[in-house]
């Protein structure tokens, strides 16, 4: 049989019958030996732009190389008068070149594996076209010559057919191997063929020219395309980031006027610097155009800071009443010099009512408007109404940046998705003090974290649930995070970033009670901030007042 990456895949919606098919028929029949990998999306950076291919299946083989499939549903045929594609069932009109999609995808692949240090120029990249519910003879050279064609007929015969398609290495081309094999899956799944986690360099996409996605992004990339109004929800390290990234990258390359905003402060100057270098990166001009102005043609700022152009006041002493009303009643086009084409919102549980009204005014009678939202890390009960303006959901299943550890540690006080891509990582650690030294001793557990075990300055966060050493100078810290400074602030300031190290004092205080949903909401976010390491430091006995027993237990090491 052959090994299906994943053993389990979650089909889009728009995937074809077919599709499945074809896959269930190759996991049947190939041998063991050969990856199976169903929906791969690509994109890669060319000549200033993106340039996306989608297979349908790709097969890997260290015996031999790799075969992208183009699967095309129902009974097909070619015209050779007019050089098209048909398909019976649509009344025989025309349907999209299954041979051009086949090479494309190959092309693309090519160089996204290319660009992520694979050796192409020696590996055995083919690629054939399947219609697994018609019975169709090639129509040969050079269109589609009998070797490159899988119609009906494959189902008993598949493994012999492949062997076939695939045909002797050519001179210079050297198998995969199965090193070499687990690589490319790794790289086009983001996990090892046995499905343990392996290092996410391809998830991280914000940080490389390539993209690839897994099936949860590439439903929503697809719906992307079909639907102007789509709302994501995912727990914390979900992609969501990533993918709003992803979305502003894709539309402003292309011309687009485009807003992406979010609620904090810090996030906002990193989406604006991540997006620029992405730009820079591919090549595109609209790097230059990426700006904190309202009224610019790729605006990149927290969406307070949009707002404030707007008024001439001041805050005042009710900063509740300045954020949730004030400011969104003078968020309008006039203030941003007219609509924008695409709109994406990262962070969008922390919108009220007002916010998403202002926001979807901002949106182009045409436009199109993204929303990213996690319930879970509604730090402020806005409980925005944005299912009214987003009329398609999909939700996203798959953690990126937490270790198992630290998801399973955060998932108790939140729902957190413990399909954890990176790996296991090292155990939570646990420090219990004195809850009157919570504060204190926590700086002091980082600084000797630090120079015991040389974790450096942009590699750790110092957090609390709520003190904030930072407060009144959210642009400083914006600023000195994103230089790779050390960062000290609470959980709410540092909602929608992360570091691979972050210490987290439980500044609890049960003569202050808060409410417990709103200490564990906190517990949840700023734990979620963590990649790798997570240091807890705390007061068994105020958290088992406050109700939350296993986290005594912890920091009293049982």
């Amino acid at each position: 049989m052959g090994t299906s990456v994943p053993q389990d895949p979650r089909w889009a919606p728009e995937s074809s019958p077919a599709e499945q098919t074809l896959w269930r028929w190759c996991v049947e029949q190939l041998p063991d030996r050969v990856l199976v990998l169903p929906q791969v999306v690509m994109t890669v950076g060319a000549s200033g732009r993106l340039e996306e291919a989608e297979a349908d299946l790709v097969l890997i083989d260290p015996d031999h190389g790799v075969t992208v499939v183009e699967v095309k549903g129902g009974t097909l045929s070619y015209d050779a008068t007019r050089a098209v594609w048909r398909r019976f069932e649509g009344g025989s009109r025309e349907v999209r070149d299954p041979v051009n999609q086949a090479k494309r995808s190959r092309s693309v692949l090519r160089a996204a594996l290319g660009a992520c240090g694979v050796d192409t120029a020696r590996l055995a990249m083919r690629w054939l076209v399947a219609m697994p519910e018609c019975r169709l003879a090639a129509p040969g050279e050079p269109v589609l010559r009998e070797g490159q064609l899988w119609d009906a007929l494959v189902e008993d015969q598949l493994a012999v057919r492949y062997a076939r398609s695939c045909g002797p290495l050519s001179q210079g081309e050297q198998p995969l191997g199965e090193a070499g094999a687990a690589r490319v899956a790794s790289i086009l799944r983001g996990r090892s063929q046995q499905g343990r986690p392996v290092a996410a360099a391809a998830v991280d996409a914000h940080e490389a020219q390539v993209r690839i996605h897994t099936e949860s992004h590439r439903n929503i990339l697809r719906r992307f395309v079909t639907h102007p109004h789509v709302l994501v929800r995912g727990a914390a390290g979900t992609g969501k980031t990533i993918l709003a990234l992803e979305a502003a990258l894709q539309f402003s390359s292309l011309g687009d006027r485009v807003l992406l905003t979010c609620w904090n402060v810090m996030l906002g100057r990193w989406l604006r610097e991540s997006l620029r270098q992405e730009l820079h990166r591919i090549g595109s001009p609209v790097a230059d155009q990426v700006t904190d102005d309202p009224r610019g043609q790729v605006v990149v700022t927290d969406i307070a800071d949009v707002a404030r152009h707007g008024t001439t006041g001041e805050a005042g002493d009710d900063l509740g009443e300045w954020y949730y009303e004030r400011l969104p009643e003078v968020l309008t086009p006039e203030i941003t010099g007219g609509e924008f084409d695409v709109v994406v919102l990262n962070e969008a549980q922390d919108l009220s009512e007002l916010w998403a009204i202002a926001i979807s005014s901002l949106v182009a009678r045409d436009g199109r408007w993204y929303a990213f939202a996690d319930s879970q890390q509604d730090l402020f009960d806005a409980s925005a109404a944005l299912p009214d303006f987003l009329d398609v959901q999909h939700e996203l299943r798959e953690n990126f940046r937490n270790s198992r550890y630290v998801a399973t540690f955060a998932a108790r006080f939140g729902d957190l998705e413990l399909d954890c891509v990176t790996g296991d990582g090292p155990p939570v650690r646990f420090v219990a003090v004195p809850g009157e030294h919570v504060i204190a001793r926590t700086a002091e557990v980082a600084r000797k974290l630090q120079r015991d075990e040389r974790i450096t300055d942009d590699e750790i966060a110092v957090l609390w649930l709520f003190h904030n050493p930072a407060k009144g100078a959210t642009a400083e810290l914006a600023t000195a995070a994103l230089a790779g400074e050390r960062v000290e602030t609470n959980s709410a300031s540092f909602k929608g970033m992360e570091r691979p190290v972050v210490v987290l004092g439980l500044d609890m205080d049960p003569q202050k009670p808060k409410r417990l949903e709103e200490v564990k909401r906190s517990i949840y976010v700023a734990a979620t901030r963590a990649r790798s390491l997570l240091v807890v430091v705390g007061d068994p006995d105020v958290a088992e007042r406050l109700g939350l027993r296993k986290l005594a237990d912890d920091l009293r090491g049982r």
